[in-house]
């Protein structure tokens, strides 16, 4: 009796020690989304601060519920939206569970007034839509427009005529054989549109990469849930609803790499011709002689983003303000690593910059599964700087001299593949 008495003690104890580390774990979850500037907008109660069609909408164990009951037809999409009004510049992150039926999200979104039978309408709009859609989940849906399906990067250019230059942040089978949705559970969906530039994220996985520099572009909008038109059952349930809106204002985005040939670059010296090239649609750094490729074009202020994959483990690295010179070591601002990782900065010949006293911990480096491409996203504002690699902090630094400059990629070290070179300037 006293043994089954500890034994079910024991379990009691067990069980509540789970229960505060989950409590713990998700408080800090929530601090580092603070610190972020993420601000929660659904309190997990009710539905204070959306606008939805009756009978589609509720709140249940803290959660957001679209439902609708078998046999019942929608005859319009319809949707949850959020009242705090048009938003440009934003990272929004969301759990979703799907269980049945068709869903989105949408962002910078517009009202439509009317379907196509003249009858008005109060719950639907138009916008960029993250799918949620078995086979298309974190497709780029653009109502009528060139959009963008898993694993892809498309650019949209244009004034009177649209065309689309189609690329991938990822190869389709990669993707897919790597579960990056996991059906009937909890998935992260991650949306992020600065400027002409949006990036699709499910479960910290690149789904889509768009740029629309397209006449028809849209610049900022509402954010809403949809219910799919059609006939029931559809259940979807969202919570953990979070934004952080961007203070500063992004222009348009802009491919640095063409994937075809170097146009638009320039090597340091003739001795490493040799040691770059295109191949495949890849700028291909082989090695050898010192020295780098920057662009022929000067920038200051921006966010710089590309892919990368490293074959060896010598230093390599990326050079910023650049002022171009014979040198293999020109002044600048040169962010390096080894292996997978971008995660140390220096001045380049009394290049001015302050780096922190504390160093990124290099435990909370994140390496992309086999066959993926690491991601870097470098963020060069005013004197500050900050580098992500797969979306996790590496380094940083402040009082960066502000000069413009060239950007380059360095020839030597090991070989290194880079694509999807996309620069976002910041205005």
């Amino acid at each position: 009796m006293l043994r089954k008495f500890l034994t079910i003690v024991c379990m009691l104890i067990l069980m509540l020690s789970v229960g505060c580390g989950k409590v713990i774990e998700n408080n800090k979850i929530a601090a580092d989304h603070a610190r972020a500037g993420f601000v929660q907008i659904f309190n997990g109660r009710d539905l204070t601060g959306w606008d939805g069609e009756p009978g589609f909408w509720s709140v249940e164990n803290g959660l957001i519920v679209a439902q609708v009951r078998p046999s019942v037809q929608v005859k319009n999409h319809s949707y949850l939206i959020w009242q705090g009004g048009k938003v440009r510049d934003f990272e929004l992150r969301l759990k979703l569970r799907s269980t049945q039926g068709n869903s989105g999200i949408d962002y910078r979104a517009e009202p439509v007034r009317k379907d196509r039978n003249g009858k008005e309408l109060k719950w639907t709009i138009q916008g960029y839509q993250s799918d949620i859609a078995k086979g298309w989940m974190g497709s780029l849906y653009n109502w009528g427009k060139p959009g963008a399906q898993p694993s892809q990067f498309v650019e949209v250019s244009g004034e009177e005529t649209v065309t689309k230059e189609v690329g991938s942040v990822v190869d389709k089978d990669v993707l897919y054989k790597a579960n990056y949705y996991k059906p009937n559970d909890w998935n992260e969906f991650t949306i992020i549109a600065r400027g002409s530039h949006i990036l699709h994220r499910i479960n910290g996985y690149p789904v889509v990469e768009f740029i629309d520099n397209s006449r028809d572009t849209r610049c900022e909008g509402v954010f809403g849930l949809q219910v799919h038109s059609g006939r029931g059952p559809f259940l979807n349930e969202f919570k953990d609803i979070r934004i952080r809106q961007f203070k500063i204002n992004f222009g348009r985005a802009k491919s640095l790499f063409n994937g075809k040939d170097l146009s638009g670059w320039t090597f340091s010296s003739s001795k490493i011709e040799n040691a770059l090239s295109v191949e495949n649609g890849v700028l291909v750094c082989k090695g050898g002689p010192e020295g780098y490729i920057c662009t022929n074009d000067d920038y200051t202020n921006y966010v710089l983003r590309f892919q990368y994959r490293r074959l060896g483990e010598q230093e390599t690295g990326v050079l910023l303000r650049l002022a171009r010179s014979t040198s293999a070591r020109p002044r600048c601002i040169r962010i390096y690593g080894k292996g997978d990782d971008f995660n140390q900065v220096e001045g380049i010949g009394n290049f001015a910059l302050k780096l922190p006293k504390r160093r990124t911990n290099a435990a909370a480096f994140r390496r992309m599964p086999e066959k993926f491409w690491n991601e870097c996203e470098i963020v060069l504002n005013k004197g500050q700087l900050k580098i992500k690699v797969n979306d996790v902090l590496r380094a940083a630094a402040t009082g960066c001299e502000q000069t413009v400059g060239k950007i380059g990629f360095e020839a030597s070290g090991s070989r290194v593949e880079y694509r999807n070179i996309v620069l976002l300037p910041i205005l």
